[in-house]
């Protein structure tokens, strides 16, 4: 569900470097936990390959009945009982044998980094959103794409209350 609300107007002023962020979470996340290597963490929630959805594909340029790679993954620090972004990263099955098959073999680790070094993937805009709600009820979230030629890839990153405080970029 889409804002209609001036993000940077309305958004948690803590929220916001996160939610603007250009690069990678994962490295920012790195900085947050302290520069640890070992955080953040991604748990495994699920992944696999099925039938686009029609959002999938069309945000994929798709067809409605073409196939793709997903997975959906908790990121946490030292303590996985408080995760701080659910992300779901997703891309059609053929983009597998065009240089995409170290994105289905990360287990417990980020995908960012992976993502962010590919030397030929470009980022698109980051659209940013906000679920319905008042408060600490109202959810925030991004999605962007990236593409090299005709493959895209799809990243949708949920910020959850256990997010932790900035502390900056940390490295591209």
């Amino acid at each position: 569900m889409r804002s209609h609300l001036a993000p940077r107007r309305h958004g948690p002023q803590g929220l916001w470097p996160w939610l603007s962020l250009p690069a990678s979470l994962t490295a920012a996340l790195r900085r947050a936990y302290g520069s640890d290597p070992r955080w953040p963490r991604a748990e495994l929630l699920a992944s696999g390959r099925r039938r686009a959805s029609r959002v999938e594909a069309e945000q994929l340029g798709l067809h409605r009945q073409s196939r793709i790679f997903w997975r959906e993954v908790l990121l946490h620090g030292p303590d996985p009982l408080r995760p701080a972004i659910w992300a779901r990263t997703s891309f059609a099955v053929s983009a597998i044998g065009r240089g995409l098959r170290p994105l289905t073999r990360h287990g417990s680790r980020p995908i960012g980094n992976t993502l962010f070094r590919h030397r030929r993937l470009r980022r698109g805009p980051v659209q940013i959103h906000c679920a319905p709600g008042y408060g600490p009820r109202r959810r925030w979230w991004r999605h962007s794409l990236l593409w090299r030629g005709n493959t895209r890839v799809l990243v949708i990153e949920h910020f959850l209350p256990d997010l932790p405080v900035w502390r900056g970029r940390g490295r591209n």
